[in-house]
């Protein structure tokens, strides 16, 4: 079985990435075939809704998505672990998951869990 992790933060060796290390240590122990990427690694552009890949089956900007895409086709399971930036997720991991359109249903039926990491004040609204 094979189980890919996502560490979606901006900041490596942060919170995110130790949750997701935990995360993944029972799968290690298990045999599994892991694969830990760090977005703090890549670069992943963002969308630009041209919608080529609905004509030609793949995105055409060339950056780090395309091995996402190669880890997704292949997984049993994702693990995502990522900071709340602003009640959202942080620009890099909103980027990845804007650009899975692309990837043809290389996730259809399969698990996905994502762990989010909080702290800090409540921020007011002005409005």
């Amino acid at each position: 079985m094979r189980v890919l992790g996502i560490s979606g933060t901006p900041r490596k060796g942060g919170n995110s990435e130790i949750l997701l290390d935990a995360a993944l240590e029972p799968f290690v122990e298990a045999n599994w075939n892991v694969t830990r990427i760090l977005l703090s690694e890549k670069k992943i552009s963002p969308c630009m809704g041209c919608e080529i890949c609905i004509e030609k089956s793949c995105c055409h900007i060339s950056d780090d998505m395309s091995e996402l895409y190669e880890a997704f086709r292949s997984c049993d399971a994702v693990i995502i672990s990522a900071p709340a930036y602003y009640r959202n997720v942080p620009a890099q991991l909103k980027a990845v998951m804007d650009r899975t359109f692309a990837a043809k249903g290389a996730l259809k039926g399969k698990l996905v869990v994502p762990l989010l990491w909080a702290e800090g004040q409540a921020v007011e609204d002005s409005a």
